[in-house]
């Protein structure tokens, strides 16, 4: 894909406001929508699948995924959501620019283990499930999430 392609696919929706730095929406195939189209943006986004089956596409790869599955979105990446046969599923995004984990320059985890992982030297699966070792911590604080956006300033 050539840079005018990818420039193409970029979603400029603005998901984080400047006041709060993340942002969740539940959402359900096909009750909600049948698919979320090809597109990449600047924020990492996090894909619980909390119900059911469906596929989720990263960087052009297709992944099935199932409840429990976590599907890790790196900023800048291609990736889209569709429903999967007759199967309904419903999940959570979780959406948050990168630099909410970042102290500043100084800061030598993000430098060292977190900016190689959102700048593509680094990569991992985009896909946990329960046969990842540390699948249950991010469940939790996935959870964790959830209940603290329920809190976000009107």
């Amino acid at each position: 894909m050539n840079s005018s392609q990818y420039a193409y696919y970029h979603e400029i929706k603005a998901h984080t406001p400047t006041d709060f730095p993340y942002n969740t929406y539940l959402c359900s195939i096909p009750l909600d929508f049948t698919s979320v189209k090809l597109h990449w943006h600047d924020e990492i986004e996090f894909i619980a699948i909390k119900k059911g089956e469906g596929i989720v596409s990263v960087n052009l790869v297709h992944y099935h995924v199932k409840a429990g599955d976590v599907v890790f979105v790196f900023p800048g990446q291609l990736h889209s959501i569709s429903q999967k046969g007759n199967f309904s599923m419903e999940y959570e995004n979780i959406l948050f620019k990168q630099e909410l984990l970042s102290n500043g320059n100084s800061d030598l985890c993000y430098q060292e283990f977190m900016k190689p992982l959102f700048s593509g030297i680094t990569s991992i699966s985009p896909v946990s499930n329960e046969d990842c070792y540390f699948h249950p911590a991010i469940m939790v604080q996935i959870e964790n999430i959830g209940k603290l956006c329920s809190k976000q300033p009107l």
